[in-house]
C-alpha cells in the first residue's frame, strides 16, 4: 500500500515461445516448400528380365503357341502366313524384388528387335496392359507359324490351353496404350517412362494377384509388317527383355513424416503444422502434437 492506495499487480500475458497453432501452422507451409525443394527424395532402381513371355498366334486350328521359344512377334504377317495375326505378350514379377509400399516413380522397358521383313519401314509398337493371367507353356517353334500348344500355354482362344477361354479371342488387354516405340531396324528399343507405364506398375506392386503384363502390339493393318523380338529364353542375357524400375522405398522412420527418406526441415514443418492437435506428429502417444514430439523429432535428425 502506498499514499494512493493499494498497488493493483499487473497482468502480464506471457507469451508462447512457439506461437499459436495458428502461427504454426502460418509458416508451416511456407517452410514446406522451402525445405522439401531443398531436400531430393531417396530412390532406388531395380532392372529384372521377363518370367514369361509367348505370342498369341492368329491361325486355322487357333491352338498354337511358342511360349518356350527363344523370340515373339508382333503385327501381322504375309501372305505366306495368311495375313494373319500375332501378339507378344509379357509379364515381370516384380513382387519381392521392389519393396511392398514403395512408390514407383519411373519405368522403362527395352527389348531387342532381332528380324525386320525386307524393306519394312519403321513400325510403331505398342504396350497395353494384360487384364487376364495367361500361361507360357512348353511349346517351342523356330518361325512366327508356331506349335503345338502344349497344357497351360496360351493361344489365340485359350489363356491357358485347352481350356480357360480369352473373354475375347486374341487376348484380354487394355483399349490404353500405355507405352510406345518405333522399331525400325535389328537392334534394342526403349520404352521411355510414361504416367501410364508407372501406374501399371504400381498397381502391379499393390496387388499383385492382378500383375499380368503387358500386351505388346504391332502393326495390325499392313501384312508383312511383322516385328521379331528376343525372349527371356535368349542364350544371350543382353538381348532378353529388360524392365528397369526407379522407386522410392517406404520409410521406416517413424519421424520422417513426409516419408522421403531423411528427418529434416520438411518434417520440421509438417509438425509445427499440427502443433497443439492430434496428428501423425505425436510421436509420444500423449493425444496432442507438442515440445515433447519437437524433442522427439529434433533427436532423429538427418537419420
Amino acid at each position: 500500500m502506498d499514499e494512493h492506495g493499494p498497488v493493483k499487480e499487473k497482468s502480464v500475458k506471457r507469451s508462447n515461445p512457439l506461437g499459436s497453432p495458428e502461427w504454426s501452422r502460418g509458416i508451416a507451409a511456407g517452410m514446406l516448400a522451402i525445405l522439401t525443394a531443398a531436400a531430393p527424395l531417396a530412390a532406388d532402381e531395380v532392372s529384372m528380365t521377363s518370367v514369361k513371355d509367348n505370342t498369341l498366334i492368329e491361325d486355322p486350328s487357333l491352338a498354337l503357341s511358342a511360349g518356350a521359344s527363344s523370340s515373339f512377334y508382333s503385327g501381322r504377317v504375309g501372305s505366306n502366313g495368311g495375313n494373319t495375326l500375332r501378339r507378344g505378350v509379357i509379364a515381370f514379377d516384380i513382387a519381392g524384388v521392389v519393396p511392398e509400399g514403395s512408390t514407383i516413380t519411373a519405368v522403362t522397358l527395352t527389348l531387342r528387335c532381332s528380324k525386320v521383313p525386307s524393306g519394312s519401314a519403321a513400325q510403331l509398337i505398342k504396350l497395353q496392359r494384360m487384364l487376364a493371367d495367361w500361361g507360357e507353356g512348353n511349346s517351342v517353334a523356330f518361325g512366327g507359324g508356331g506349335a503345338p500348344a502344349t497344357p497351360g500355354s496360351a493361344t489365340w482362344v485359350n489363356r491357358f490351353h485347352p481350356t480357360d477361354p480369352w473373354t475375347t479371342p486374341g487376348g484380354d488387354f487394355s483399349s490404353t496404350v500405355s507405352g510406345s516405340v518405333m522399331v525400325g531396324a535389328v537392334g534394342n528399343y526403349t520404352f521411355a517412362s510414361t504416367a501410364a507405364m508407372v501406374a501399371d506398375v504400381q498397381a502391379w506392386l499393390d496387388d499383385p494377384a492382378n500383375n499380368f503384363g503387358w500386351a505388346v502390339i504391332g502393326n495390325e493393318t499392313t501384312p508383312q509388317q511383322i516385328r521379331r523380338f528376343d525372349t527371356h529364353e535368349s542364350a544371350l542375357p543382353a538381348w532378353r527383355p529388360n524392365l528397369v524400375i526407379t522407386f522410392e522405398p517406404p520409410s521406416t522412420n517413424p519421424y520422417d513424416l513426409n516419408g522421403d527418406g531423411i528427418v529434416n526441415g520438411a518434417d520440421l514443418a509438417i509438425l509445427l503444422s499440427e502443433w497443439g492437435e492430434p496428428g501423425p506428429a505425436d510421436f509420444n502417444g500423449d493425444g496432442t502434437v507438442g515440445g515433447a514430439d519437437l524433442t522427439l523429432l529434433l533427436a532423429a535428425w538427418g537419420l
